[in-house]
């Protein structure tokens, strides 16, 4: 399995704060071999652990932006629970779609607008 964009971004930020594979995995509660094979991309990134990450980087002012859909991503699942009939029929519809690269940067650049409409 290749590494995944999650993992990239955990170790990087861990080599950046001077943390070790094994002190990270101490303070998360998880084993330094399942915190490898979530960096690896070889293991699923369970959600609770995605809050753990996030909290651990924080406390070492670096701040993660995306990691919920970087774990969505490497764990090839969208969660789709709390979501309105009509946001999952979205979702459904997007996963089925045959969009170009093209089409697909402008959507998510139509996405990114919205987030930042939402926000103000």
């Amino acid at each position: 399995m290749a590494l995944t964009d999650f993992g990239k971004a955990i170790r990087k930020a861990r080599i950046d704060t001077g943390e070790t594979l094994g002190s990270m995995a101490e303070a998360l509660g998880v084993t330094a071999a399942f915190l490898s094979g979530i960096e690896t991309g070889r293991k699923k990134v369970p959600a609770d652990l995605v809050g753990r990450v996030r909290s651990y980087f924080a406390n070492r002012s670096v701040h993660l932006g995306n990691l919920e859909q970087l774990a969505a991503v490497a764990n090839k699942t969208v969660p789709i629970d709390g979501l309105s009939p009509q946001h999952q029929m979205l979702v459904a519809g997007f996963a089925r779609s045959s969009m170009d690269a093209e089409t697909l940067e402008k959507m998510a650049a139509l996405l990114s607008a919205s987030e930042g409409v939402k926000k103000k």
